[in-house]
């Protein structure tokens, strides 16, 4: 018995909206026993296909009941019968729109399994949409990613990849590569008849693919990093107006800010999001020699604070000497580090002109002067000009990289003439079998079961 056979034999149940403290809830009914389970709780008929009406829901043993109970045991919502294959599962699907609320969802689904339906486990939904072709795996996985997006930038991923962006993408290359293994697998038995121009076009072809497919692996860390949350550090000497600026940043007061050196004794972090981008900020203790065994601590926490920055805030007020950047930073090397000059409103007009073409940035945290540009900076140093790169996830990418390896394998046989292409139809296969996994055309080819249950136990409940 296959996957999908197995599965089409149960009737499920789950609630496909999220928390229960709405106005609605949708509880969702999908499989071959939809119908004939919901009529046992709907009072009337049941509705016109793809038409809602509303209808009384009640448990399907109430008969023995008194009045009374019966009203007290009944819901009022509306009801959606879909038909499959045009439904979301592609199976026969219905759906109860009832009142929100923990309790009351719970009694409705508890009737659905009284009157036989079996309660949907993980990403059961989707995986039966997948299952029954109405959604490709990289756009299920694209639901999955909407589902858990917590900024902007990851939102905006999921849904290209549920539009079926990436199985666009993909299919473009996938069915090219499709037509040159035709070609070279039907001359295999015929290769006196082959000119040596065309093998060498074969090859040609091959390269070409190669580098579509390498061209989305050298956007994927580009597209990796627009939707990672990075950190950024302040770091500098004490009274530099670390906090001050940390606060300014984040819109509130979270660091104590205090004319005494040495106020930060441990490091403050707070998850912001700008322009959609996440980052955390890290305020940290003064760079210095230590006064007390404390500090000595704050001071040992932020070296490592500096060491785990994607890029790092090197903060000196205008109030202070110059001095050398400390060795670590050096290290980094310019790209990840901001040299930031603070407190520019204890400058007159003349000076400030004299300090900002040799500082860069300047600000000042007291009157918000610089502040915006200093975050647009922080996220050109972070992120550039980008169009948030190739959509693809690590697996994706995994699958992509064997391919390229399996189209360059194929490429060199093609080029040592029309001797190699029984030699060169493997690798063809092999290149056309990755991409069709990155599709999961075949839940028992090169996906494999246990991919698909890492995938779609990700999911939530109802889903």
């Amino acid at each position: 018995m296959s996957a999908l056979e197995g599965a089409a034999r149960a009737t499920l149940v789950g609630v496909a909206t999220g928390t229960p403290d709405g106005g609605v809830s949708i509880i969702r009914l999908s499989g071959p026993d939809a119908a004939r389970i919901a009529a046992r709780v709907i009072r009337g008929p049941m509705p016109e296909a793809r038409r809602a009406s509303v209808r009384v829901i009640a448990s399907a043993d109430e008969a023995g009941d008194g009045e009374a109970t019966r009203r007290a045991r009944r819901e009022e919502g509306m009801v959606l019968w879909m038909p499959g294959p045009r439904s979301f599962t592609g199976e026969d699907v219905v759906e109860l729109h009832v009142h929100a609320g923990e309790r009351n969802v719970h009694d409705v689904v508890e009737w659905l399994i009284c009157a036989g339906a079996r309660p949907a486990g993980a990403g059961d939904f989707t995986r039966r949409a997948f299952e029954h072709g109405r959604l490709t795996l990289d756009q299920a996985e694209g639901i999955a990613a909407v589902i858990g997006a917590t900024t902007q930038a990851e939102l905006e991923h999921g849904r290209r990849l549920m539009s079926g962006e990436l199985t666009r993408e993909v299919e473009r290359v996938r069915d090219r590569l499709a037509s040159l293994r035709a070609a070279v697998e039907g001359a295999i038995g015929f290769p006196e008849d082959l000119a040596d121009e065309e093998v060498a076009r074969w090859s040609v072809s091959c390269e070409e693919l190669e580098a579509e497919v390498r061209a989305w692996l050298a956007r994927f860390a580009q597209g990796m990093r627009a939707r990672s949350r990075l950190r950024v550090v302040l770091a500098g000497a004490p009274n530099a107006g670390k906090s001050a600026l940390f606060n300014a940043l984040v819109g509130a007061s979270r660091a104590i800010v205090a004319d005494v050196p040495g106020t930060t004794r441990d490091y403050v972090e707070v998850e912001c999001e700008w322009s959609g981008k996440a980052l955390t900020l890290v305020d940290t203790a003064g760079f210095r020699g230590a006064r007390d065994a404390i500090e000595a601590a704050g001071v040992e926490l932020s070296a490592e604070q500096v060491d785990k920055a994607d890029l790092v805030l090197w903060i000196r007020g205008v109030d202070q000497a110059r001095t050398a950047l400390p060795a670590p930073l050096v290290e980094r090397g310019a790209a990840s580090v901001l040299t930031i000059a603070t407190k520019v409103d204890l400058l007159s007009g003349p000076e400030r002109g004299a300090l900002e073409p040799e500082a860069g940035l300047s600000v000042s945290a007291h009157s918000g002067r610089g502040i915006d540009p200093l975050r647009a900076a922080i996220i050109e140093r972070l992120w550039g000009e980008t169009d948030g790169g190739w959509i693809g996830l690590r697996r994706h990418e995994a699958r992509c990289r064997e391919a390229a390896a399996s189209l360059r394998d194929a490429a060199d046989e093609l080029g040592r003439g029309a001797g190699t292409l029984e030699i060169a139809a493997l690798p063809l296969q092999e290149a056309q079998g990755r991409l069709d996994a990155i599709l999961g055309r075949s839940a028992t080819g090169p996906v494999g079961a246990r991919v698909l249950e890492e995938i779609f136990s990700s999911f939530c409940i109802g889903k």
